[in-house]
């Protein structure tokens, strides 16, 4: 049997898990789909056995590194054994070099069932642009476009739930796409995560048809890979939601608005004076119609002065144009139009 393996068959095995040898700062910088991180060397100590690489040459550098490595073997082989139970274990480096072979061996001389994947991290990441270079292309994109709180990542919602393909972006990119896209989120994606969610996502539809909304490439700080973005943008599958001014504010006030959160009502606050695209005067006006819970004159103002001015069409021409006065009714509308 073969045990050093590449991505696709790596694929192919039961249950795979693929565990991340390095450190856990390159961990947050990039990884595989749902790996865990299982160092064999802290930050420190991976930088200060690269620095005695530089400074001596491989054989100190090796020393050292099986040093700091052999202290965390009991738990490190505990945590395997556990895991292995129910998965089948991949270990990937940088690039398929010493630590991950190194774990490797010793595991499978220990006489654990695990694998490697070959060229490591930087294989999986050739594999990723491999595949945006054809899967784009290979899809009939339905775009949702329309301004801000028109219900249109409500709409993708319903649509998924009634078993229509969605492509939700600023689900996989953990932003709303707004200046005020992050607020009760949390941290976004790394750019090299993002990407990573966008193709599992794509290989997993069956079906040529796609719900998507059409977003700028830029979502908060992560960017949509020009070949994707362009796929859907240039789809003949247009869709303009539309939505009354009440219910544009009623949506934003549910999904900003919480005064049980202290935390929130701050970040929300932070972006109103970190907004330079606005006179001071205003922002001032916002930050004190805010602290008087007066959100919906703050959101209707936003939406008329600010949003909508910086919404343009620029000539775009829509297949459809949807009114959503209820988002489910909306989804259903689309699955009528697209899928029936």
């Amino acid at each position: 049997m073969k045990y050093i393996i590449n991505m696709e068959d790596a694929y192919q095995l039961d249950n795979p898990l693929f565990i991340d040898v390095r450190t856990p700062q390159e961990y947050l910088a990039g990884k595989i789909l749902d790996a865990i991180n299982l160092p064999v060397l802290d930050d420190l100590s991976h930088q200060e056995v690269g620095e005695l690489y530089k400074q001596t040459g491989p054989q100190a550098a090796k020393k050292r590194g099986i040093l700091y490595m052999s202290q965390n073997l009991p738990e490190y082989f505990d945590k395997v054994q556990e895991l292995c139970q129910s998965h089948s274990l991949i270990f990937y480096c940088k690039s398929g070099g010493y630590r991950s072979s190194s774990i490797f061996g010793l595991l499978r001389g220990l006489g654990e069932s695990v694998y490697q994947l070959e060229g490591g991290y930087k294989a999986y990441r050739q594999w990723l642009l491999q595949k945006f270079n054809v899967l784009p292309q290979q899809f009939n994109f339905i775009s949702l476009d329309g301004m801000t709180g028109t219900g249109k990542t409500e709409i993708l919602h319903h649509l998924e739930k009634l078993g229509a393909q969605v492509l939700d972006l600023e689900g996989l990119a953990n932003h709303r796409g707004s200046h005020f896209g992050q607020i009760g989120l949390g941290d976004q994606p790394s750019q090299k995560d993002y990407e990573a969610r966008l193709i599992h996502k794509l290989l997993s539809f069956q079906q040529p048809l796609i719900f998507v909304e059409g977003e700028s490439a830029s979502i908060g700080k992560v960017h949509t890979p020009k070949k994707l973005y362009d796929a859907y943008k240039s789809s003949p599958h247009q869709v303009y939601i539309d939505s009354p001014l009440h219910l544009r504010i009623k949506r934003i006030k549910e999904d900003y608005i919480n005064e049980d959160s202290s935390q929130k009502t701050l970040e929300i606050l932070t972006t109103i004076h970190n907004m330079n695209k606005i006179s001071q005067e205003r922002r001032d006006t916002y930050i004190e119609l805010m602290h008087h819970h007066n959100y919906e004159v703050v959101i209707k103002d936003l939406i008329l002065t600010y949003y909508d001015q910086h919404y343009t069409l620029k000539n775009k021409e829509f297949e459809h144009t949807l009114n959503n006065l209820d988002s489910l009714d909306t989804a259903r509308r689309l699955i009528r139009l697209y899928l029936q």
